[in-house]
């Protein structure tokens, strides 16, 4: 039996009584079989709420269409009101008969009205009850990265009670922050210990029970999805228990084998037993497993028998309901840029190697002296945007943000603690943004020489000699040197690469971590469940690193502290038909469809578009709040009336885009009848082919989902659009009949001019569509000058 279905007309005040015919709609609603049709001046008030449950209550109603502005506004109040009256809140539809039918300048907004009613009433009677479903998250979160991003997202989330597992790829905590020496403070304009900053932080984390360090280990694969992840971890040996190491040095003392420290930027040796440095968390050695010979020398030193020289790594499973990627950076070497000398001349460094040679504990004490002749420059020289800012092969397009300032940082200690030497910047930009401009002034003041132009060459004619044109008058320039230091771009770590690939998230073209939208969702992840901050996702200072790690934490939060109350606008899939094929896997942008013994689709992840419905070949997924059933149903009350242009626009973007037409009144073609889907990568061919049978005189489509920051999103529309057309003249209709356009909120106007354009060439077929036989594509720019 057909569902018992309730009309509710809201005049909106003037706002649609003023142009929509009350009367004439409600006796086409009843005409309809609509067992209840009412109206009121205010539907969204507490009166017009009552009347509706009263109704609901009284009448039995199963489903109930309201009739008013844009879902957009009310639909929420709407369903809660349904909701209230003890009926699934999706058992009710919004026919906008305001923003599109009576704020659209037309001869017979009544007829646009009914069409948009009707259409309504025959959809929600295809509807079924459908619940929101609650999802309980693992309380516990993975942090990948041990430097300050990842150690201030670990504190935040342990301060809310909530698991860290805290996972390093080196021995101990700290990152690049410990081997940096200085920290520059523009409020007070000096210089000021980084690890006196850091080391506070290390013990803080190293003493908090919910966070769990877990040192030279990395993410070996991911399973599962948001609120319920399975990690696993892949360790190394670290053959000094911590627990029995008594950090005597013993061990160390006694090694034979002695390598290049990574800790002073390779400036100075270590034993392959070791401790990275004397804050090192954890407080334990460790001995290197590449670097030793086994020879046995430290297990007979150590007098608390904690070596295992024989021991092997492990594999271990985690469980959480958030990862948290933080695993830094590294700066670029510059030996491939042969013209600057880097590994060919004695005394070119790279700033991150001057900073361990100003550092107390690095490998001169904090002297500053060449390590290969051991004498003090009288004349340093650095030289800005080392493989940035450039176009070169092996150089990077983007400004690496740090690399000014971490400049003017070591000019201005060099002159105030050996104001005998000289420095020299070369530089294309000074880039100093905010108070920093004050330090940078600073800087100048204490007798900094800056030469704007870029460097060509470094060569060594006796001393070093730096060949530069000052582009500011002084012309070209040779300037004898006895050290250069080289700003190096900044890249993603190797960690943050394979971190990547193993968590299965996006990164962008310079192999950082891709964030969902950067200004609008900067610490999401193209995968739900899984976060990112710090130089993970791109060259930041540690102001913002930390910054960015708290609003990371904050998100995690948001997800394991409580229950997930989802709205049911994800796919789901017939488990009987479905075949494991994983078609849906390797389509889905989101990582919403992924294998657990079967193919599952997470609710979380999923956002609806529907684009795999027509990828699965055993038609085993379908999307029920938007089911074929109601498709073809709004179709049907749409050209109940007559021929229309039929017209599918996304719910986000071009939907909302009709909407701010109606609301600037900018006309739209009469014959023109809207029906919103989550994105037209739920259209079938089959539901294009039913609507151009059954009447419609054309279909026009439009989506802003393409303008996702998700490359594979617009990919896959674009291939969509070709698909049905394709579909469409395989099937003898004309592909000419369909026309698609790309929208964009801000160009209402050019998305009403779009439809008057294709009705005039539905009408007149001597008109050409710019780009229709090819899906109009590239049609935006068209629709911004419009």
């Amino acid at each position: 039996m057909r569902p018992a279905t309730g009309v509710f007309i809201c005049h909106c005040g003037d706002n649609i009584a003023g142009a929509v015919d009350i009367g004439r709609l409600k006796r086409a609603a009843r005409a309809e079989g609509a067992e209840c049709v009412e109206d009121y001046p205010y539907l969204c008030s507490a009166e017009g709420q009552a009347l509706i449950k009263g109704r609901i209550r009284e009448m039995g109603l199963e489903r109930v269409v309201i009739a008013s502005c844009s879902p957009i506004v009310h639909e929420r109040t709407f369903r809660d009101c349904v909701k209230d009256a003890g009926l699934s809140p999706y058992l009710l539809d919004i026919a906008n008969i305001r923003e599109q039918c009576a704020w659209v300048p037309s001869e017979d907004p009544t007829a646009r009205a009914i069409d948009q009613v009707r259409s309504s009433i025959y959809g929600i009677r295809e509807a079924r009850p459908l619940d929101n479903i609650t999802i309980t998250s693992e309380k516990s979160v993975i942090v990948v990265g041990g430097g300050i991003a990842g150690m201030t997202s670990a504190l935040a989330l342990a301060k809310q009670g909530i698991e860290v597992h805290l996972i390093e790829a080196s021995p101990t905590i700290g990152g690049n922050m410990v081997k940096i020496g200085k920290v520059f403070s523009p409020d007070r304009l000096t210089e000021e210990c980084a690890m006196c900053s850091l080391a506070p932080i290390m013990s803080e984390v190293a003493r908090n029970k919910r966070i769990h360090i877990r040192t030279l280990s990395r993410i070996a694969s991911i399973k599962g999805h948001a609120g319920d992840l399975t990690v696993t971890l892949a360790s190394e040996p670290r053959h000094i228990d911590p627990k029995k190491c008594m950090s005597c040095g013993k061990c160390a003392q006694a090694c034979p084998v002695t390598v290049k420290d990574e800790w002073n930027a390779m400036l100075s040796k270590r034993k392959a037993a070791y401790r990275p440095f004397p804050q090192a968390v954890p407080s334990s050695y460790t001995i290197d497993d590449k670097a030793c010979k086994k020879c046995g020398s430290c297990v007979k030193a150590c007098g608390a028998g904690a070596i295992d020289l024989s021991a092997e790594g492990t594999v271990e499973t985690l469980h959480a309901g958030a990862v948290i990627v933080a695993t830094g950076h590294r700066e670029m070497d510059p030996t491939a840029k042969y013209e600057f000398g880097y590994g060919k001349y004695e005394g070119v460094y790279t700033q991150t190697e001057l900073a361990r040679l100003l550092a107390v504990n690095g490998p001169t004490s904090g002297r500053l002296e060449d390590p290969a002749t051991g004498m003090a420059p009288r004349r340093i020289v650095m030289v800005q945007c080392v493989g940035s800012r450039d176009e070169k092969p092996g150089s990077i397009p983007y400004c690496s943000k740090i690399c000014c300032m971490v400049a003017l940082k070591h000019a201005s200690y060099i002159r105030d603690h050996f104001p005998g030497t000289e420095v020299y910047i070369c530089y294309t930009d000074i880039r100093a943004p905010g108070s920093y401009e004050n330090y940078y002034r600073e800087v100048q003041k204490k007798g900094v020489k800056f030469i704007r132009g870029r460097v060509a060459e470094v060569q060594r004619e006796g001393p070093l000699v730096v060949k530069v044109e000052d582009t500011l008058g002084g012309g070209p320039m040779e300037l004898e040197t006895d050290m250069v230091v080289l700003s190096c771009a900044l890249e993603p770590s190797s960690g943050t690469m394979q971190t990547a690939k193993a968590l299965g998230i996006g990164l962008t073209p310079e192999l950082f971590v891709k964030e969902k939208h950067p200004k609008l969702d900067p610490s999401s992840t193209t995968s739900r469940g899984i976060f990112v901050c710090g130089t993970a996702a791109g060259a930041k200072d540690i102001t913002d690193s930390i910054l960015q790690a708290r609003a990371a934490a904050s998100k995690a939060a948001e997800l394991v502290n409580a229950p997930i109350d989802i709205e049911p606008k994800y796919a789901v899939i017939d488990h009987e038909k479905c075949t494991s094929c994983g078609a849906c896997v390797k389509l889905c942008p989101y990582g919403a469809a992924y294998t657990n013994g079967r193919i599952t689709i997470d609710p979380l992840s999923c956002i609806g578009l529907g684009g795999c419905i027509l990828r699965c070949p055993e038609h085993a997924i379908s999307l029920p709040s938007c089911s074929d059933e109601a498709l073809y149903a709004r179709i049907d009350g749409m050209l109940a009336s007559g021929p229309r242009m039929i017209a599918f626009l996304d719910e986000n973007i071009a939907y909302v885009a009709a909407d701010n037409a109606g609301v600037n009144r900018v006309a739209c073609p009469s014959s023109v009848r809207i029906i919103r889907l989550p994105s037209i990568m739920r259209l079938e061919p089959k539901h294009l082919i039913y609507a151009l049978n059954n009447g419609a005189s054309g279909v026009f489509l439009a989506d802003g989902t393409t303008n996702s920051p998700e490359g594979a999103v617009k990919a896959n529309v674009a291939k969509r659009v070709e698909e049905l057309k394709k579909a469409l003249a395989e099937g003898g209709i004309d592909p000419g009949r369909v026309f698609y356009y790309e929208a964009y909120l801000p160009h209402y106007r050019g998305l009403a001019a779009r439809m008057e354009r294709f009705e005039a060439a539905l009408n007149n077929k001597d008109i050409i569509m710019p780009g229709q036989a090819e899906g109009c594509l590239d049609e935006m720019h068209e629709a911004q000058s419009l």
